[in-house]
């Protein structure tokens, strides 16, 4: 037996009150005689005791049947598609069908509780599972629903059932092993639904990677290829870069009629972009590929290296470096040259407080440890008489490097440019063979058509803003572009009237130079401090230079790429970039606007976040035929890009294998077993791995005294004798 309080605790601090209140005026009243006494405290502690709504549960022992939770993925991927290639039925009615067909049995050995579970777990009637209405989400968390099961959401009363399947095609499921609640280890068994049949042969089931990896560093590349009916036969796995040359080869020996082979291969990008790989799975040494797959990794700076060389002290080097170095995203090295190498101090070295311009260390020794060279007005004849440190500054950058070239009066023309192979031959422009340089030179820039000028995507009336920007003050005059350079800005020249070359740029080798033809940005600094148009002018356009020097303007800020999917409906992956070229961070207040348009008609699609800068999103398509995805990102009020993405969708829905792979993998995660539903048959082998019987305890009966017509009475009769002993007594 088990005694329980019903009422809230209000009405029991209302009861325990009433009794003390209760008891100090029976003490006052000491000329009651005691009969009276006793009759009037048993009324008053009755009436406490009802307020309190107390009640007791008497047991009996019996035996109980173990608690089995079925768990229906009610995911789209189970619902669309047939579950066969000559099934008509889907694979979550497959497997609703069967759970109804053996209900019966189910219910003679177990205390059977059914559940359907996408984003999260809904307690669904076993009778009815094919009317479940939770299928409008396109992906399945298992761990939500194991925790939720548990009783952490509310959708189950007590502790983990005694045993759980999972049916499930496996689709929307990672092969991760989620994180079980306690008490739920080794109970859950997954049973695989609908066809997982493969072709016989080669295929590759999965190649994955990470979708952002930072530049030399290392990371990982994940394939899964099958091997069907191929026992004892040797094949080979061959990893690809996009250009097609091999990176690795990886040979095997099938050992079975069916098996899957997981391997994995360390790669490292030497620069920032899209780096495209495959993986290509042969069937013996030297044949081609029977099978490939194919990714895309988004190769970003983790933090980006930069050597800034200026030839003498100015207001650009001065404004520049400080901008350089408030960006959390830069390491800056910066030198300027205040002692030559023709100054002869006439004194020791060591009493000298200004050191010798570290040319060898910087040009030869550690020149591989930067991302990008500035070099401003900067004369290298006077430290490479023989070439050796501009060829060093050509290999670095025809090795993937960033040069920018900055003018000044010991620059282009005026710093001997033309005469030096190696650093000529780089140069986007023709550059003059004698002095180019013009100080008192006023002037406005313009953009020229191309990615680097664009610092401002989606501004209106670009024409007007340039025109009223801060003058820029002294230049080197470019010569005409270079084969295959292009132009990045303008200026207007008064004594030519015709518009001249400010920057340009141009690739060599895997590498880009830009040059710009005046030392004077630093006044967007300074005189845009006053236009609030003009305020972020300086930071864009340097931050817009040093992402193509790098290579991050080859990155979209905003990129769509296609998941694997099921059936008729589709999914998709957003990755974004900041304005600095790095996955954002919550402080970033990124929104994403999407819509799917076909036929007329226009569906809001919700993408939720999967990772830092990685936004996913799956959803049935708005008509049959051409779909047309939009999407549309922001960064608290600053735009940061647009993607779309065009599909067909079928009007018959397709037939997906069940994702056997995935399956397994989630088994052996949590412990449990692996199963394959067959339609045609019993769950006689699921049932194997029940728990039996035990000894437990089922409610008998109860015992309610505020129901109890005997408590009533009781209480009614100890208040009228009690008043009647009163009256008797000669008592109010």
């Amino acid at each position: 037996m088990k005694v329980f309080i019903g009422a809230n605790w209000y009405f029991v601090a209302a009861a325990g009150l009433l009794m003390a209140a209760f008891i100090r005026a029976l003490k006052r009243s000491s000329g009651l005689p005691p009969a009276l006494r006793v009759l009037r405290f048993s009324a008053a502690a009755l009436a406490a005791l009802l307020l309190t709504r107390p009640y007791a549960v008497f047991y009996r022992q019996v035996p109980v049947k173990p608690v089995l939770a079925v768990l229906l993925d009610a995911s789209l991927y189970m619902r669309e598609g047939p579950a066969g290639k000559s099934s008509g039925i889907s694979k979550y009615d497959q497997a609703a069908a069967w759970l109804g067909k053996y209900r019966a049995e189910l219910g003679g050995v177990s205390d059977p509780e059914c559940y359907a579970f996408s984003d999260r777990l809904y307690k669904v009637d076993c009778s009815s599972l094919a009317a479940a209405g939770s299928g409008s989400v396109s992906y399945s968390d298992l761990g939500r629903a194991l925790s939720e099961l548990d009783g952490g959401d509310g959708a189950r009363d007590g502790s983990c059932p005694d045993k759980v399947w999972v049916l499930s095609d496996g689709l929307s499921l990672s092969g991760k092993a989620p994180p079980l609640p306690a008490g739920c280890t080794k109970k859950t068994d997954i049973v695989a639904v609908g066809e997982t049949v493969p072709p016989r042969g080669i295929s590759v089931t999965r190649f994955s990677g990470p979708p952002f990896a930072f530049a030399h560093i290392p990371f990982w590349l994940s394939a899964a290829v099958r091997v069907s009916g191929m026992k004892g036969s040797r094949f080979e796995l061959r990893l690809k870069d996009g250009a097609g040359n091999t990176l690795e080869t990886r040979k095997y020996e099938a050992g079975g009629q069916d098996e899957t082979v997981i391997s994995s291969f360390s790669v490292s990008a030497p620069s920032v972009g899209r780096a495209a790989y495959a993986v290509c799975a042969a069937p013996g040494p030297g044949a081609g590929c029977s099978a490939a797959g194919k990714l895309q990794v988004s190769v970003i700076r983790e933090k980006l290296r930069v050597m800034y060389l200026a030839g003498r002290p100015s207001f650009e080097y001065a404004f520049l470096r400080d901008h350089l170095k408030s960006q959390s995203g830069i390491d800056l090295v910066s030198f300027i040259i205040l002692r030559n190498p023709e100054d002869m101090p006439g004194a020791d070295e060591r009493e000298l407080s200004l050191i010798p311009f570290p040319v060898n260390e910087i040009f030869l020794r550690d020149i591989s440890h930067f991302d990008v060279f500035i070099l401003q007005d900067f004369d290298l004849r006077r430290f490479a008489a023989d070439g050796n440190y501009a060829a060093s500054l050509a290999e670095f950058v025809r090795k993937g490097g960033g040069l920018a070239v900055l003018g000044g009066p010991s620059a282009f023309g005026s710093g001997g440019y033309r005469g030096m192979d190696f650093l000529n031959a780089m140069l986007p422009a023709e550059v003059a063979g004698g002095p180019d340089y013009r100080q008192d030179l006023e002037f406005r820039v313009s953009p020229a058509s191309h990615t680097a000028s664009d610092l401002f995507p989606g501004m209106e009336n670009k024409e007007r803003f340039w025109a009223g920007a801060p003058p820029l003050k002294g230049v080197n005059v470019l010569g005409p572009l270079k084969s295959g350079a292009k132009a990045v800005f303008y200026y207007k020249d008064p004594a030519a009237g015709r518009d001249a070359l400010f920057s340009a740029e141009k690739s060599y080798g895997k590498g880009r130079v830009m040059v710009l033809a005046g030392p004077s940005t630093w006044r967007w600094k300074m005189l845009g401090a006053a236009d609030a148009r003009y305020a972020g002018l300086y930071s864009a356009f340097w931050g817009r230079t040093l992402a193509y020097l790098d290579g991050s303007l080859s990155l979209e800020k905003v990129a769509l790429e296609s998941l694997p999917r099921s059936g008729q409906s589709r999914a998709f992956r957003l990755k974004v970039l900041n304005a600095n070229y790095l996955p954002p961070s919550d402080s970033d207040a990124v929104s994403v606007d999407a819509s799917l348009e076909a036929g007329g008609k226009v569906v809001p699609v919700e993408f939720s976040a999967a990772g830092r800068g990685i936004y996913e999103a799956a959803f049935a398509p708005a008509e049959s035929g051409r779909n047309r995805l939009r999407v549309s990102v922001k960064s608290g009020r600053e735009y940061l890009g647009s993607a779309e993405a065009v599909f067909e969708a079928e009007e018959s829905p397709v037939f997906t294998p069940s994702d056997e792979e995935v399956l397994k993998k989630t088994a052996a995660g949590l412990g449990g077993g692996y199963y394959r539903l067959d339609p045609k048959k019993g769950p006689e082998e699921l049932l194997k791995s029940l728990p039996p019987e035990r000894e437990g305890r089922r409610e008998a009966s109860r015992f309610d005294p505020d129901g109890s017509l005997a408590v009533m009475l009781l209480a009614a009769a100890l208040f009228f004798a009690s008043w009647i002993l009163g009256r008797l007594k000669g008592l109010q």
